[in-house]
């Protein structure tokens, strides 16, 4: 089997993922599988030689994803196409993926397309998506926020497109149902392991120690950002005041991040609150066995303040550990407590939650006893063991057949009308129609086409228009006299129209510059609401005639089938983009601030779905982005040196 891995244990930098992930890898090779970790980020030999070494003792291979030959748009396919190649390498009987930034997502769509991998079982570990993250910042103000919500598209459909999804909370599983997605008939809902439970060196549990005392070390144990309760924490001590808080010590037990820094989080602290502390220190550096053995000192109460959080690391190793520590109640935090405790050490995640629930425990002439677990590091473990003995979904993929009508518009160059229909004669498919639309012009003699139109007018919508009513098959498919097909162009997406059922399957294009560099240009089909700012659809695609039954003729500047295909995402037909670039051509797809009169088009059309006040919303964000993108683009506008200054300046140097 195969674990997916951007983040693990012995990499740089590492976080609740790559923790989560190391410990399920070393679980699954202690069940007796041949384990192997395709790293899509790092490279083997940068691992630390610890960990190294303890992977190698529980017989775990690495090998990393191959690099990429061609360049590849938009970002967010890069990590997905690479895994995809390395998956093909050596397909596994199972594949473990991680759900943030979606890695499976190209090789999913393939299996979906019943391309490849069609008994292979995909199992999606659920850690939270980069959509859940964002919602946890409780902030609209990212800087990448078109890239991020496009990769939340990904991580959607990897989530529903897998045989098998796992989560360690019920609260992820409700989150992303309240979403509307629709996940697996087999969602299960399986705690993380802890190193213990994984390898099963110890795992008993640890003996309480007697601290003999009252609290006099209170630890923020977590990463140093807002999610996790920062300023919560220190409003909360803070608002204690003196008694509470003299003679005792705080300590961050957790790194920094770039936006809180040691110093912004001292700045926090009330004149007052450093007076009363007996000590203020940062521990940054730590490794988790150092961050737990100072968290294991006698006195010690560690306090993870959390607002939002799936099921955090910190909380089992303190659970696990029986360190005395107070949580808030957000998230998946209190299914890891059992139900008698957890009135006692669990808080609402606000400054007032955090002061009460710190403020009893100070007061208290002992440190508390740490709650009781509520997860089984066994049960755990025979869990995972039911999900890798479980089979892929069974596919019935009808026979790939079906008449299609090829209209291609001609407008301007007979040699790349020639080159056009020369791919399609290649082609493996081969119950096909040709129609060319010469749009505007007289069409060339000796055309190899089963029908040609001569049209007065030179519109793409007109020419394909007229295109379409000349045919009557049940497919149709739309190229440019500059496409390029693949031979197997038509073959691939009849095929994953009987695989997929959808009503429209687009496919990757290979896009040539005038200087002749590739890029590879996938498309995710599932607009996800980014369909206002660009074609995320697909250029070249398979439709079900049905659908294009009342074919719009507005015309279009530079992408005709922006307009278009935003227009059957609203009457909700079904669209799949198939990550494989099948078409060969320069023509770039559109882009809001490079094609504003197509924006327009495809904005009226989703507009046309929006309720009444809200319709102007899509135009905003749009707009936005335009001008956010022109003003990224501008040159730094020169210094004007104003002229009766440089009359002077002049005069005086006279």
């Amino acid at each position: 089997m195969t674990v997916v891995a951007h983040e693990l244990r012995g990499f740089v930098p590492v976080g609740g993922m790559g923790t989560a992930t190391t410990f399920l890898t070393l679980a699954l090779a202690r069940m007796g599988h041949a384990v192997e970790i395709l790293l899509g980020v790092n490279r083997p030999e940068s691992i630390d030689p610890y960990w190294g070494d303890v992977y190698e003792g529980a017989g775990i291979r690495f090998r990393a994803a191959p690099p990429l030959d061609d360049a590849i748009q938009p970002p967010e396919f890069k990590h997905a196409r690479s895994i995809e190649l390395g998956l093909r390498e050596e397909p596994p009987d199972v594949v473990v993926a991680h759900d943030f930034g979606a890695p499976a997502y190209t090789a999913l769509r393939v299996r979906q397309a019943a391309l490849a991998f069609e008994d292979t079982l995909f199992v999606v570990f659920c850690h939270g998506t980069r959509r859940w993250v964002l919602d946890m910042t409780r902030s609209p103000g990212v800087a990448d926020l078109e890239q991020v919500l496009a990769v939340s598209v990904l991580e959607r459909a990897s989530i529903e497109l897998a045989d098998v999804v796992v989560s360690p909370s019920e609260y992820m599983v409700d989150w992303m149902r309240a979403q509307g997605w629709c996940l697996p008939e087999r969602t299960l809902v399986v705690p993380y392991f802890t190193r213990a439970g994984a390898t099963g060196e110890d795992s008993g549990a640890r003996p309480l120690m007697d601290h003999g005392g009252p609290v006099e070390r209170i630890a923020f144990f977590g990463r140093l950002e807002e999610k996790k309760g920062i300023k919560a924490f220190v409003a909360a001590l803070n608002a204690l005041g003196r008694e509470p808080l003299a003679g005792r010590a705080v300590e961050f037990i957790g790194k920094p991040t770039s936006t809180w820094s040691r110093d912004r989080v001292e700045a926090l602290f009330s004149d007052a609150t450093r007076r009363a502390l007996r000590q203020l220190t940062f521990e940054g550096g730590l490794d988790q066995p150092a961050a737990l053995a100072r968290l294991m000192q006698p006195g010690t109460l560690a306090v993870m303040p959390s607002l939002g959080d799936n099921s955090p690391n910190t909380v089992y190793e303190c659970l696990e550990q029986r360190i005395p520590f107070l949580a808030s109640n957000a998230g998946g935090i209190p299914e890891l407590v059992v139900p008698e405790d957890r009135g006692r050490v669990l808080f609402d995640p606000t400054p007032q939650g955090v002061e009460s629930a710190l403020r009893r425990v100070l007061m208290a002439p002992q440190v508390p006893e740490p709650p009781r677990p509520a997860f089984d590091g066994e049960a755990s473990y025979r869990r995972w063991a039911e999900v890798i003995n479980m089979r892929a979904t069974p596919r019935h993929v009808p026979t790939a057949d079906g008449t299609v009508d090829i209209v291609v518009v001609h407008r301007r160059s007979r040699e790349a009308l020639a080159r056009c229909l020369a791919s399609l004669e290649r082609q493996t498919h081969t119950d096909f129609r040709v129609t060319v639309a010469a749009a505007g012009r007289a069409a060339p003699d000796g055309i190899p086409a089963d029908v040609v139109l001569e049209l007065d007018s030179a519109s793409i919508e007109i020419a394909r228009q007229a295109g379409l009513r000349a045919g009557s098959a049940p497919y149709v498919v739309f190229l440019d006299e500059e496409d390029v097909a693949d031979h197997e162009l038509l073959k691939t997406l009849v095929r994953a129209q009987a695989a997929s059922g959808a009503d429209v399957v687009s496919c990757g294009l290979v896009l040539v510059a005038d200087d002749g560099g590739r890029t590879l240009r996938f498309f995710s089909g599932e607009a996800g609401g980014l369909g206002v700012l660009s074609n995320v659809y697909g250029n070249v695609a398979l439709f079900r005639r049905s659908v294009l039954d009342d074919l719009k003729t507005a015309r279009t500047e530079h992408d005709a089938d922006w307009p278009l295909f935003a227009r059957l995402e609203v009457s909700r037909a079904g669209i799949v983009s198939v990550p494989v670039a099948l078409v060969t051509r320069s023509i770039q797809p559109g882009r809001v601030d490079r094609d504003p009169s197509d924006a327009l088009l495809a904005l009226a059309e989703i507009e046309s779905a929006l309720l009444g006040p809200f319709r102007s919303t899509a135009r905003l964000a749009a707009g936005l982005a335009a001008n956010a993108r022109a003003e990224a683009r501008a040159p730094a506008a020169p210094a004007r040196f104003p002229r009766r200054a440089l009359r002077r300046l002049l005069r005086s140097v006279r």
